[in-house]
């Protein structure tokens, strides 16, 4: 088994998780929050889109998130990410569903073909995890989904409607 099999399923639950935690989710409930202090779900789902796009050349492949500058900002260091910002408005949740979905098979399949050349590819910034690898990031990058999937969850059941499936 390559030291990236693991990290791959991970990716591949989590593009399920995405789309279940936003099962039955109107669009006029992607500005909701649990207060003005954290995010909601339109920031997180592009943030998360935008996120696994960015690191798409570093897998051979060509990002395709159209609203990409609305969430990160190339002046600042990797990786560049943009704070949620009241006086941006940002794209449906429909739309950022749809660009997650078209990106992620190929992004899932590229992570399953990577070989260990590539895993141990070292990255020029270290990470919070430790180490500076293409496998460390991917890690990072894994359960920082993780932990996003996990807040779009609690504004699901915020709004009304029931757990997310794991299905």
């Amino acid at each position: 088994m390559s030291s990236i099999t693991p990290i791959a399923k991970q990716f591949a639950m989590q593009t399920r998780l995405f789309n279940n935690v936003l099962e039955g989710i109107e669009d006029t409930h992607g500005g909701d929050r649990l207060s003005d202090h954290v995010n909601h779900l339109q920031w997180i789902a592009g943030h998360l889109t935008g996120s696994r796009n960015g690191i798409a050349a570093l897998l051979g492949m060509q990002p395709t998130f159209p609203y990409r500058e609305v969430y990160s900002d190339p002046t600042k260091p990797p990786p560049g990410n943009r704070p949620i910002d009241a006086s941006i408005t940002y794209p449906p949740l429909s739309d950022i569903r749809f660009w997650w979905n078209d990106f992620a098979p190929g992004f899932v399949s590229a992570l399953n073909s990577m070989d260990e050349a590539q895993v141990v590819k070292e990255m020029p910034f270290s990470l919070p995890i430790g180490g500076n690898s293409l496998l460390d990031m991917l890690s990072f990058v894994a359960s920082h989904e993780s932990y996003h999937i996990g807040q779009m969850s609690l504004i699901r059941k915020y709004i009304g409607l029931p757990a997310m499936s794991y299905k």
